[in-house]
């Protein structure tokens, strides 16, 4: 049941749009990108692609979807002028559930994310690269601090290319920038890489922290 809910509260926008948009040159654009959009979110869904941060993914999706549906009305409104008829039946039912959408995720979306992005929880597997041909995996390792202000992490353990000094492997293995934001809008947690030895073992690992 939770599962039909779900895809009807995901569909709302591209409904909405089909419905209430006029055969203007936005019409189809939009109606494309929304389904592209709702295919992605799928894609993630069925795990045929794995983004380093899946729930924000979830979390942008339908406020992004609304806002680019507004967007394409108002553009509607520009170029074809204001709409004399008004919505009735299937139009007028997509029109309100909308609206109720609209109102309630947008003031949602911040709260949640602040709510699932505060504290710190262990990085995506995604986050930690696959290591580049010569390196052998070991094994790989994941845990998280106590108390506050704690840190999760990812690990692999590796050997270096055959003829190579630990130390040079592992300097190859360290990426420009050592931290960045963990999202891309609403995830401002630090994923951080440490690259250190341990004999003739380097040891990769991402942190993830809290967001304060």
């Amino acid at each position: 049941m939770w599962a039909v809910v779900g895809v009807l509260f995901a569909l709302l926008p591209l409904a909405h749009w089909l419905l209430r948009a006029r055969a203007t040159p936005f019409r189809a654009p939009l109606a494309g990108a929304l389904l592209l959009w709702l295919a992605l979110i799928l894609a993630v869904a069925l795990d045929l692609l794995q983004p380093r941060n899946e729930t924000e993914l979830y979390l942008l999706y339908t406020p992004l979807a609304e806002l680019a549906v507004l967007l394409g009305l108002w553009l509607e409104r520009r170029i074809a002028g204001p709409r004399t008829d008004r919505p009735a039946g299937w139009s007028r039912a997509a029109g309100i559930a909308f609206h109720t959408q609209l109102a309630l995720v947008l003031p949602l979306t911040p709260l949640l994310a602040l709510v699932l992005f505060h504290e710190a929880d262990v990085p995506s597997a995604t986050a930690l690269p696959q290591p580049p041909p010569g390196y052998t995996t070991l094994h790989t390792g994941q845990g998280c601090g106590n108390g506050s202000g704690s840190t999760c992490w990812r690990t692999r353990y590796l050997t270096a290319p055959p003829g190579v000094p630990t130390a040079e492997a592992a300097d190859r293995l360290r990426p420009r920038q050592q931290c960045e934001a963990n999202g891309w809008l609403l995830d401002r947690r630090e994923l951080c890489t440490e690259v250190s030895t341990d004999d003739t073992t380097i040891v990769y690992r991402v942190l993830l922290g809290g967001s304060l």
